[in-house]
């Protein structure tokens, strides 16, 4: 596959408040490939959504802050960029798809404008005529009802299903390598969901981009992606290509993540139980972070958090009990 279009090595970010220090993410490290399409996926509040930000260089500072680690994008250091240097990556070169198009479309301007907006920021366009074919366009590409209508219409003339079309012809406006998409189909309907899945697919098959494919939901990572991670508590503690997660997991918690997932093929009459609850990111555990909820857990497991290592080829896993 080549060199990786995106590198993260050991990521560490805190949020400092009055209540003390959120320990979101520790030690977080993956990559992802040329035209690879990486799923993060964990439980609400593992991280995933700061991993993000972290490589858009979008963390509100303060509170938040990048403490350790290295963000590599085609070989250019992120967090070395200077501002200036970020703004011409962002949405060009690199573009997030954000998970609320309610809260991420500026209800004052039309849908059409917002696009326009993306790609006049990264390029010149000499008409405005030029402009606005081109924005309805990629409204037509992303499979959006009357464009020509859309294109006029403000965020709250369109439905959920519309407003996450727009949010992804924005964010492909200028053809980025790299396409981050955090939760894209959150509070859509089944139907709607399986719509603008099949449309990221299709649109990141012609355009060669990587994705980096954030979700909580195994079915959506099953369906999309080559490779996936999983998150508990701001680390990865598993990491393999999909059809390896889903038949041999190693990890106790990605076990109990898929033992909680109906299946038509096996009769079962109950589903399985992750016991306890997260850690609290003020004051996290001493050990593996997972060991008060996992029934596997060793001595071992109390001393020192395990890190993420090849357990076998092409498959790594931060746990004792896997070593």
């Amino acid at each position: 596959m080549g060199d990786p279009i995106l590198s993260v090595k050991n990521l560490t970010v805190h949020f400092h408040t009055e209540a003390g220090v959120v320990k979101a993410l520790e030690d977080v490290s993956f990559s992802v490939g040329q035209g690879e399409v990486l799923g993060l996926v964990g439980e609400t509040g593992c991280g995933k959504s700061v991993t993000a930000l972290s490589v858009m260089r979008l963390i509100p500072t303060p509170p938040g802050r990048i403490v350790g680690g290295t963000i590599h994008f085609d070989g250019r250091d992120v967090l070395a960029l200077s501002e200036e240097e970020m703004r011409s990556l962002r949405g060009k070169d690199m573009a997030m798809i954000f998970q609320d198009p309610i809260s991420s479309l500026n209800p004052v301007f039309t849908a059409g404008y917002q696009v326009e907006e993306a790609i006049v920021t990264h390029e010149a366009v000499p008409r405005r005529e030029d402009l606005i074919a081109r924005v309805t366009g990629l409204f037509k590409k992303v499979n959006i009802s009357d464009p020509e209508k859309s294109v006029r219409s403000y965020p709250h003339m369109l439905s959920g299903g519309m407003k996450q079309r727009v949010m992804i012809a924005m964010g492909l406006s200028c053809s980025p390598r790299l396409i981050i998409a955090d939760e894209p189909t959150t509070a859509l309907d089944v139907s709607i969901q399986a719509q603008i899945l099949s449309l990221i697919r299709r649109l990141q098959m012609e355009g060669g981009s990587s994705v980096l494919l954030i979700s909580h939901d195994l079915g959506v990572i099953a369906a999309m992606a080559q490779t996936v991670a999983v998150m508990y508590a701001g680390s990865i503690v598993e990491k393999t290509s999909v059809k390896t997660l889903f038949d041999r997991p190693l990890h106790p918690y990605t076990r109990g993540l898929l033992g909680a997932i109906p299946r038509l093929d096996v009769d079962q009459e109950r589903l399985s139980v992750i016991p306890g609850t997260l850690p609290d990111l003020f004051n996290l555990p001493r050990g593996c972070k997972f060991r008060e909820r996992c029934s596997e857990a060793l001595p071992l497991c109390a001393e020192g958090r395990p890190l993420l290592a090849e357990i076998e080829p092409g498959h790594e896993v931060a746990c004792y009990a896997r070593a």
